[in-house]
């Protein structure tokens, strides 16, 4: 062996043996309770750094994030740089009730056209990665006399954004808000062709200890079609005197719901079930009641 070979390899052997005499040792990286992803709702502003905080504290990788007409490109992009450097993924939130009606395509092509726009000159790590529709047909007070023809319409529409999409370099991805009553009150068939038309559903499914039974058809209609799904805790403390606390987490805490999930995912091992928290607002509120707890 060469005289610098040797010297090399004291040095190394010497440097373990200090290591080892500090007690140093690598320590593995900690992994995620969320090994599918973890999501959350922005519904007020863009989030500031305090709320970037709680995401990177709660392992946070996208965020669904709905963006004022009056908010600029500027701060757009101000935003998208931020999510990037902290490795959150952003998806653009939108819709309304109405736009199931199929002349109000036009709303949910704007939305298509808006992030296209917000896109147009950034890097790949910092565009937005996709849209998420959340649109409720079963709010409108058509739903009571024509629930299939309303699900009929809103389908339509999907299958159009879809197409509309498909014509992109690089589409964006598209996932669709679902409750999780559409396949118990015979509405199986517009369920399936949401999630096979689609890139992913978010389940809403709010309904406590019963998150496991409310997603099996969905869960296996995203694994049949090999579909991304994301299960949804709901966390707002405004329905606790409503509901009677069976839909919020609000009560119970970040620790019951990431129980649940544990509990959810080992269900239903052999699935990409990511999570998702409803929402920021709140997320926030109960890692600060965390924190708080734990002084």
């Amino acid at each position: 062996m060469h005289k610098r070979g040797k010297r090399l390899n004291c040095i190394l052997l010497s440097l373990v043996a200090f290591l080892l005499m500090t007690g140093f040792a690598f320590k593995p990286a900690k992994e995620s309770d969320y090994p599918f992803g973890a999501g959350v709702f922005s519904y007020d502003h863009l989030p500031n750094e305090a709320d970037i905080r709680c995401m990177k504290e709660n392992d946070i990788t996208e965020v669904y994030q709905y963006i004022a007409p009056e908010i600029s490109d500027e701060e757009v992009h101000r935003f998208l740089k931020e999510m990037a450097v902290n490795g959150i993924d952003v998806y653009v939130l939108a819709g309304e009730p109405e736009w199931c009606y199929e002349e109000n395509y036009a709303s949910m092509k704007t939305v298509l056209d808006r992030t296209r726009s917000f896109n147009m000159g950034l890097s790949k790590k910092h565009k937005i990665k996709g849209v998420v529709f959340d649109i409720e047909p079963y709010l409108l007070k058509k739903w009571h006399n024509i629930p299939d023809e309303l699900l009929e319409q809103y389908t339509n529409n999907v299958v159009k954004v879809m197409e509309e999409r498909a014509e992109d370099e690089v589409p964006l991805s598209v996932y669709l808000c679902v409750p999780y009553s559409y396949d118990t009150s015979g509405r199986e068939k517009v369920l399936r062709q949401l999630v096979s038309e689609t890139d992913g559903v978010i389940v809403m499914n709010y309904y406590k200890g019963s998150e496991k039974e409310n997603i099996k058809r969905e869960a296996a209609l995203a694994r049949w079609y090999k579909k991304r799904i994301i299960n949804a805790y709901e966390l707002q403390p405004g329905l606790l005197s409503q509901t009677n606390n069976s839909i919020t987490y609000y009560k119970d805490g970040i620790d019951a719901v990431n129980d649940n999930y544990q509990d959810l995912i080992s269900e239903y091992s052999h699935h990409d079930m990511g999570i998702a928290f409803h929402t920021l607002e709140y997320l926030r509120a109960l890692t600060l009641q965390n924190s708080e707890k734990k002084k």
